[in-house]
């Protein structure tokens, strides 16, 4: 279920422009397989503050165990990361750092979970008067790029290849987090959000984009 769609660009810029499409191109993949999904909640360009700190979250999946950020970029030369987990690509011809797109996934995440926390009593329910929260669900970065981008994996570190993907296999990888959301999953652990808890959270989470 898509519960917001991308804002429209105010930009005029080339880059935003890129980065713009790129995040359209995400948020199409993502409404096709989960438009109509009752158990998977979509966000696209959800903007939080928290605390006097902004996190502007390019896709947001939560589904009934966890949640998913996704950051998206435009890249149409080559990129590598190196042992340290930092990033560089082509621009014509010539290379240039940028900011990790991995790290800002996470400093996202780290945002939306301190909100959550702050506020679970609007969404999770008590149990035996004894309030629930959120930290046993599961939380999960990934980076979707242009599928012109040419990856250099055979020098990335793994654990950077595995969480980096193109945009046109970024379901696969996010039904692959995801697992099974059937009740089996229970079984196995796996702390959930029932109808009415993700329902509420949905709701939440729309009344706090800014």
């Amino acid at each position: 279920m898509i519960l917001k769609e991308k804002d429209a660009l105010a930009s005029s810029d080339k880059r935003s422009q890129y980065g713009y499409q790129q995040e359209k191109d995400v948020a199409f993949y993502l409404r096709r397989e989960f438009g109509d999904h009752d158990q998977v909640l979509v966000f696209n360009d959800l903007r939080l503050t928290h605390n006097g700190e902004n996190a502007q979250i390019d896709h947001l999946v939560v589904y009934p165990f966890g949640f998913i950020v996704i950051e998206s970029k435009s890249i149409s030369g080559k990129v590598n990361v190196n042992a340290e987990g930092e990033w560089s690509r082509s621009y014509r011809g010539e290379w240039r750092g940028m900011p990790s797109p991995i790290r800002q996934a996470e400093l996202q995440q780290a945002l939306l979970k301190d909100l959550l926390r702050a506020n679970v009593e609007k969404f999770v329910r008590k149990i035996l008067g004894i309030q629930g929260q959120v930290g046993g669900r599961e939380w999960h970065v990934l980076c979707a790029v242009s599928s012109s981008a040419i990856l250099d994996r055979k020098k990335m570190p793994a654990k950077i290849s595995e969480l980096t993907v193109k945009s046109e296999f970024v379901v696969e990888h996010v039904k692959k987090l995801m697992g099974s959301l059937g009740s089996l999953s229970v079984l196995k652990g796996r702390a959930r959000f029932n109808e009415q808890e993700l329902s509420a959270l949905g709701n939440f989470l729309i009344q706090q984009d800014a």
